[in-house]
């Protein structure tokens, strides 16, 4: 089968070429079109429902709205979770379902069940479904510039019946929310003491406003044969100006006695001014206006920003003079993230290049590789488009860490060809052209079985990330999808279009000097005009030389390289100084591996074991050796030197995840819950002028409360602030991301506010709508009431101050009885004395100190609330207003004291639930003491110690804890690779078997792994990284090229056991020494080809880059220590075969050959030479 593939790709040229130019635009197509990110949709399948019930009470809104919902929604099939918010005049609802559920049958089973709980709501009150958008639908926000003169009034007035809708229009787009500012209101003043002089309820008033609020149709009427349309007008505003429309609202009749109307004027002032408001943002110390712009489920980030871009740029014209400035844009990060791995890429290119060039010193060679290389990754691409992978920081890390494995398939096959050509160029070239064929036919089919084992334990090794769950499925999914496609579609490349361009172009060169001379002088021409026609205005910043000098320089080299490619010759290893070189070393080295075994074996044998110990601890590891050592007597730890030396590694701390680098941060203080709007308004604009004082602050964009959209279940008091970074050339000296946060901490924490968890845009979002909280992590502590929740809480607080792992500073629990109340109780028989009922007693207090929106105008395209409320002498002070006079239905004028009870208490301020359990969370960060699953570990054992010793002593009830927060992933994580990895490198091991048939020799390849395991961990202990899921991916992708070098050799050592005799101990050391003479070059070059090309990422700084170098570091790592791979496999394989040898064991390898040999002697003892085969 494989020599079939082989004869088709090099016999049929030109179909190879056609479709290898196809699969090349079809793949450059494919990036254009593949959707851009700067990290994978890392949210929960989440649907949630809004509802509002304007100016009631958490308590309210939790018994009666979002407890009911809760219920009811955790019947939807697939839902995993119910978690519930109750806010003061809005209920959340978030529905978390498993990640298989596709997303709009979610949001249709979710819009289903709410069909049959509506009818158990409150009068009015409609839950409705957020938009069709994820966690990370928030990808631009912007705020208004006014023009000189315009007030936040008039801003907000275009923002939402202009900007809004034309940006909503943008295709891509789910919804446009907006913030800041004030929504106009009409507003009715009522004064209690002209309705007691006219005796009128103020319920009169509401009704008649209401009344007088409406059009009418009457159908049609034919006059004179023409149809008229009948239209009764009404609507307040209606072709009005604002003057004329309160002169409206003041003419309303309310009612009429003797034949005198009552009007609206006669008992209230009307007047406009802003509406009751729960949100408000300012930009860089000054309150705005602003958007947000959220992207709906499954679109392209890149481009929809680019549409909302291209859309405001033609709204600017229409505005009158109002500017719309982009603050947070995602495009930003998801460009700066792309090109740092297409960087690394191209580098990671460049450098397999050179190396390939180093080692086979020939250009031709590597213009293969060259070649292939980008083929193999547009492939990948086209895959990616295919199966609906999105480019994004980890599915590019995938290609990226995947690399050097791509080239060593190519390296490989290439190297063997080149190798089969040179010898039978120095052999004469005996057949001539056709042999040629057949030379690289062989060649080829010599090594593809061995590259095909190769790239099936490397694919197999990645299924464990295919097995993961929740977050990190979503994060590493992507990576490990784009690290097969480009391993197959590099295999494929290898196997069908490497043989044909070695046909092309692998061969001596024929061309006369002149011709050499011709082509060296119209490449120099060539790279001179590129140089200075196309690169001239980049050349002075690509290097230190003139225009002048950097063409001079372009001529020279492309002269030499036109000169050097004409003038190629295909040389043997022996003629090349650098496979030279590579054998000098490995030769004498092989030579004492094999009569060394044990020696050379114990240098592998020490990797591992600091390899052990950097991954748990030397002194961990070195513990039963102290024990034995103890036994006899003695005491190492009394050895000079032997404690500082086992305390070198103390072991890997284990972290959550390593969040990308997105250049802003986000900053969410807490406020007591007490505090008013006004005061959390003017807290967040002197911190933001704090902030915006930082030299590395570009600009700050401060939020309190929520954005009108489902997707911010943000409470008044919240404070968010965006801070935008400039980039880091322009930051201070030795100044670094952390360093500006602790700043930002340093100058935002005033009196009164918890410092806050450093947190950034994406990682925020994905925080608060995955964990709830608005920190990495957090104490949820369930219960049956809220005063018993407050009581608890605190407790916990308390306990976690106390606790050295745990950062004191930024322990933040729910105050959740913190919000002061004024609670007016009806005196039922008072009232029912006077013919009220609790709804119109109750109708007083909210229109008359909160104020009812009655109706809203209709003026043109834009509608405006009117409310109905007390004057503001009666409702500044709730003293005043329990006396205030109120006219019943009865025409009797009693107070509001006769009618409803006032009292003062404490209450919640929001109310959380799962799964329609209360709960309330401690939220803390770690200190740094240990890793961050270590930190939760301690103190939930802590807590728990607590409470059973009595230390924590908790209300009467059933109160249970559970640490809860982003790392949760990471320990579900931990739990599935358990298993998962074992499993995984058995199968490894069933391939290698599949490959050799031997097992003995399946497990000294397989031994690859834990030397390259050590090594791995050894780096990353070095480098001070913390271990989590990026990092255990690093080693997944280690593993599976591990083996690759011993595949390689072991196989070759197999192929050359099979050619040549063997009859003694010494014959068999030769043998394996000549093998692993002839495969030394492409096992060099195999793993400096996948050091090197890691470099570009480990030496990366932009943005994505912390991620990509978190999974390069164990592949670095392992590779380093790959080399020895070399060693290890002819030494245990020699020593395996000499063990049989000398016992008496059959082996089929040498029993074989050797029976062929008696079959092939001549009568004389002569020995008949078998027929010239490539490689032999």
């Amino acid at each position: 089968m494989i020599r079939k593939i082989l004869d088709f790709s090099i016999q049929e040229r030109l179909v190879v070429i056609i479709g290898s130019v196809a699969l090349i635009a079809y793949g450059w197509y494919s990036t254009q079109k593949v959707p851009l990110d700067a990290i994978p949709n890392v949210g929960e399948n989440q649907v949630i429902v809004l509802t509002q019930w304007i100016g009631r009470s958490p308590k309210d809104v939790e018994d009666q709205i979002t407890y009911p919902l809760s219920i009811a929604l955790q019947a939807v099939p697939g839902s995993k979770s119910v978690r519930g918010k109750s806010m003061f005049g809005f209920s959340f609802v978030q529905v978390t379902f498993d990640d298989a559920v596709d997303f709009y049958w979610a949001r249709s089973r979710v819009a289903e069940q709410l069909t049959t709980v509506s009818g158990s709501l409150p009068e009015g009150v409609i839950p409705t479904l957020a938009p069709d958008a994820t966690a990370l639908g928030q990808i631009y926000y912007y705020v208004l510039e006014s023009p000189e003169g315009m007030d936040l009034a008039e801003l907000r007035s275009k923002q939402d019946f202009f900007i809004k809708y034309a940006l909503q229009s943008v295709d891509g787009v789910a919804e446009v929310a907006s913030i800041g500012g004030y929504v106009r209101q009409y507003q009715i003043e009522v004064d209690p003491d002209e309705l007691r002089y006219h005796n009128i309820p103020l319920s009169k008033v509401i009704d008649s406003v209401k009344a007088s609020n409406i059009d009418v149709g009457a159908k049609t009427v034919e006059v004179g044969g023409m149809e008229f349309i009948v239209r009764g007008k009404g609507f307040i505003g209606s072709g009005k100006t604002e003057p004329e429309t309160i002169d409206q609202i003041n003419n309303t009749v309310i009612i009429t006695r003797d034949g005198v109307p009552i009007r609206v004027r006669d008992v209230a002032q009307v007047q406009t001014g802003p509406a009751f408001r729960r949100g408000a943002l300012d930009f860089n110390g000054q309150e705005a206006v602003g958007g947000v712009v959220v992207m709906r489920y499954g679109e392209n980030p890149r481009e929809v920003i680019e549409r909302v871009k291209s859309k405001i740029t033609a709204l600017e014209s229409e505005l009158d003079g109002i500017k719309i400035q982009g603050v947070y844009d995602r495009s930003v990060l998801i460009d700066e993230t792309v090109s740092t791995l297409t960087e690394a890429l191209a580098q990671e290119t460049l450098i397999t290049i050179a190396i390939m060039v180093l080692f086979l010193l020939h250009v031709r060679a590597s213009i293969v590789i060259a070649i292939t290389l980008p083929m193999a990754v547009l492939m990948s691409f086209i895959a990616m488009k295919t199966f609906g992978i999105d480019a994004n920081i980890m599915s590019l890390a995938g290609i990226a860490i995947a690399i050097g494995t791509m080239v060593d398939m190519g390296i490989i096959i290439l190297e063997n060809i080149y190798g089969g050509l040179s010898d039978w160029e120095a052999g004469g070239s005996p057949g001539g052209p056709p042999q040629r064929l057949v030379v690289i036919r062989e060649s080829a089919a010599e090594v593809v079985p061995a590259v095909i084992t190769a790239v099936s334990t490397t694919i197999v090794s990645f299924l464990p990330v295919f097995f993961l769950t929740g977050r990190d499925h979503r994060l590493f999914a992507p990576l490990a999808w784009t690290k097969t496609f480009a391993l197959v579609s590099s295999l494929i490349v290898a196997v069908v279009v490497l043989p044909m361009l070695c046909r092309i172009l692998l061969h001596s060169s024929q061309i006369p000097r002149w011709g050499s001379m011709v082509a060296g002088l119209a490449v120099s021409a060539l790279s001179a005009s590129l140089c200075f026609f196309v690169w001239g205005d980049h050349v002075e910043h690509w290097t230190p030389l003139s225009l002048l000098w950097a063409t001079v320089a372009a001529a020279v080299i492309g002269f030499l390289i036109g000169w050097s490619i004409t003038r190629e010759k295909i040389r043997s290893m022996e003629e090349n100084p650098a496979s030279r070189f590579v054998r000098f070393l490995y030769a004498g080295r092989l030579k004492l591996a094999l009569r060394r075994k044990i020696l050379m074996l114990s240098f592998p044998a020490i990797i591992i074991i600091l390899g052990l110990g950097a991954w748990i601890g030397l002194p961990t590891v070195l513990r039963p050796a102290e024990k034995i050592v103890e036994m006899l007597g003695a005491d190492l730890n009394e050895v000079p030197g032997y404690v500082d030396t086992k305390h070198i590694f103390t072991g890997l701390k284990t972290d959550d995840w390593i969040a990308l680098d997105e250049g802003s941060w986000f900053y969410m203080p807490s406020l007591y819950p007490a505090a008013s709007f006004s005061q959390a308004m003017e807290i967040l604009q002197a911190q933001d002028a704090m902030i915006k004082k930082i030299p590395e602050v570009e600009n700050v964009l401060g939020k309190i409360g929520r954005v009108e959209s489902a997707l911010d279940p943000a409470p008044a008091a919240m404070i968010e602030t965006y801070i935008m970074l400039k980039p880091r050339d322009q930051w201070r000296e030795g100044m670094d991301g952390r360093k500006i946060w602790d700043e930002i901490n340093a100058v935002a924490t005033l009196p009164g506010i918890t410092p806050a968890s450093p947190l950034q845009p994406i990682e925020g979002r994905v925080v608060m709508l995955q964990s709830g909280i608005k920190a990495s992590m957090a104490v949820r502590i369930y219960g049956d009431d809220l005063e018993g929740l407050a009581k608890a809480s605190l407790a916990v607080a308390e306990r976690l101050k106390k606790n050295h792992f745990v950062n004191a500073g930024t322990v933040n629990p729910d105050i959740v009885m913190g919000k002061p109340y004024y609670e007016f109780e009806v005196d039922r028989e008072e009232a029912a004395r006077y013919g009220m009922t609790t709804m119109m007693v109750n109708q007083i207090v909210s229109a008359g100190l909160g104020g009812v929106d009655v109706t809203t105008t209709v003026e043109g395209r834009e509608r405006y609330p009117i409310q109905i409320r007390y004057e503001r002498s009666v409702r500044k002070s709730l003293n005043d207003l329990q006396k205030v006079s109120v006219v019943t239905h009865g025409g009797d004028v009693v107070p509001l004291k006769r009618l409803a009870n006032v009292t003062t208490t404490w209450g919640p301020g929001a109310i959380n639930s799962e799964d329609a359990r209360l709960v309330a969370h401690v939220a803390f960060s770690p200190s740094g003491a240990s890793g961050d699953l270590e930190t939760v570990e301690a103190v939930m054992n802590s807590l728990r110690t607590a409470r059973e010793s009595g230390e924590l002593k908790f209300p009467e009830g059933n109160f249970e804890l559970q640490a809860v927060g982003s790392f949760q992933n990471q320990i579900e994580a931990n739990r599935v690779l358990m298993w998962i990895i074992p499993t995984v490198l058995v199968v490894n091991l069933l391939i290698i078997y599949l490959s050799f048939r031997n097992f003995a020799i399946s497990a000294v390849v397989f031994s690859g792994i834990p030397v390259a395991f050590a090594g791995g961990m050894i780096a990353v202990a070095v480098m001070g990284v913390d271990m989590n899921t990026a990092v255990w991916v690093g080693f997944i992708a280690l593993f599976g090229i591990a083996v690759d070098d011993g595949v390689v050799m072991a196989t070759y050592i197999q192929q050359t056991l099979r050619r040549r005799p063997v009859r003694n101990i010494e014959d068999l050391r030769n043998a394996i020494y000549e093998a692993g003479l002839k495969r030394i070059r492409p096992c060099v070059m195999t793993t400096l080809t996948t050091i090197f090309a890691l470099l570009p990422v480990l030496m990366s700084t932009g943005r994505g880059a912390d991620v990509a170098r978190a999974m390069a570091l164990p592949v670095f790592g392992g590779m380093l220590v790959e080399p020895f791979t070399t060693f290890i496999v002819p030494a245990v394989y020699c020593a395996y075969m000499e063990f049989k040898m000398r016992v008496g064991l059959h082996d089929q390898l040498i029993s074989d050959h050797n029976e062929k040999e008696e079959v092939n002697t001549a009568p004389d003892g002569a020995i008949i030479v078998p027929s010239y085969r490539a490689g032999s």
